[in-house]
């Protein structure tokens, strides 16, 4: 058994530990391929709309609940968005993480105003949202013009400068405000934090809306990355975000967390899916991995001391 300091340790800093492991494993079994350059820049890229999606998702972990809708919320952003190009050119992006915010204001609401716990309503958004990205785009992808000066968002190096701008504004939004202070005290304990005056209920909104906000921005980049707004975009990405913030440090008990540490946590997800392709292992198996992953994770950062009972 671990000791207490170690756990502590490990559960602080599991995504470091876990990134230098996966790149000395990587870098001992396909230096000439994985530790280039070139291949640097390929997770950089790759990272980066997991990154921004996870951001939004940490928030609503640290506050102690769950967003299991971001991958379908990414169709629906995307497809909306290619079908305005149109009428409104590059500036059709900005439609994505509008209609994001949207979504995740619809899902805020419901939780807060109905008592329905996060984890089924945003379930439910989960089909909600991806039957109407089907039947906006009648189950076919919406092309974007080979003309259209969208795909710039895609284009390297913009999707890894959106997601550092996203990295710091997000990060200082969640260390320096008000808001981010009210998320880590109702995570921690939302029955006193309420006794104490704080407007539980607005910042539990405010949580869902970022978190729909950013996996509509995800949802837009992927959806210049592609070429088209396709109704199967972001399928179980709600996996890989929450894996890269509960591998960045964050506990699914809530109260604790960092940007940076999900950030970290994307690194390690797109790094290991990296370096499983450069060996030629199976997608399948990557998915089985990335769920091992999770689980480990989970034992190693869930606060026990929280929770009366494991359910």
């Amino acid at each position: 058994m671990l000791s207490q300091s170690a756990g502590e340790f490990l559960s602080r800093y599991i995504a470091y530990v876990a990134l230098v492991v996966v790149v000395a494993v990587f870098g001992v079994l396909a230096p000439d391929r994985f530790l280039t350059t070139g291949n640097l820049g390929i997770v950089l890229q790759n990272c980066a709309v997991l990154c921004v999606v996870a951001i939004g998702i940490t928030f609503i972990i640290i506050g102690g609940s769950i967003d299991l809708s971001v991958g379908s919320v990414m169709a629906l952003s995307g497809a909306v968005a290619a079908s305005c190009i149109g009428s409104l050119g590059a500036w059709a992006f900005l439609v994505a993480p509008l209609v994001g915010a949207g979504l995740g204001a619809v899902n805020g609401a419901v939780f807060v105003f109905g008592r329905i716990p996060s984890f089924v309503v945003t379930l439910g958004m989960l089909s909600v949202a991806r039957g109407s990205t089907v039947i906006f785009t009648g189950g076919m992808p919406v092309p974007i013009p080979l003309t259209s000066d969208f795909y710039v968002y895609g284009t390297p190096p913009m999707p890894f400068a959106i997601a550092v701008g996203v990295a710091v504004v997000m990060g200082a939004l969640l260390r320096f405000t008000t808001f981010g202070r009210y998320t880590f005290a109702i995570g921690g304990d939302e029955e006193k934090t309420r006794v104490l005056g704080v407007p539980v209920d607005g910042v539990k909104l405010a949580m869902f809306v970022v978190s729909g906000m950013l996996a509509g921005l995800g949802g837009g980049i992927l959806t210049s990355q592609l070429g088209s707004g396709s109704p199967t975009v972001g399928t179980g990405f709600e996996l890989m975000a929450i894996s890269a913030v509960v591998i960045g440090g964050t506990p699914l008990t809530g109260g604790a967390g960092s940007v940076l540490g999900t950030v970290v946590g994307s690194l390690v997800i797109t790094t290991l899916a990296n370096g499983l392709i450069i060996m030629g292992v199976a997608t399948n198996v990557q998915t089985v991995l990335t769920g091992i992953v999770l689980v480990g994770a989970v034992m190693i950062s869930i606060r026990r001391g929280k929770l009366k009972i494991i359910k």
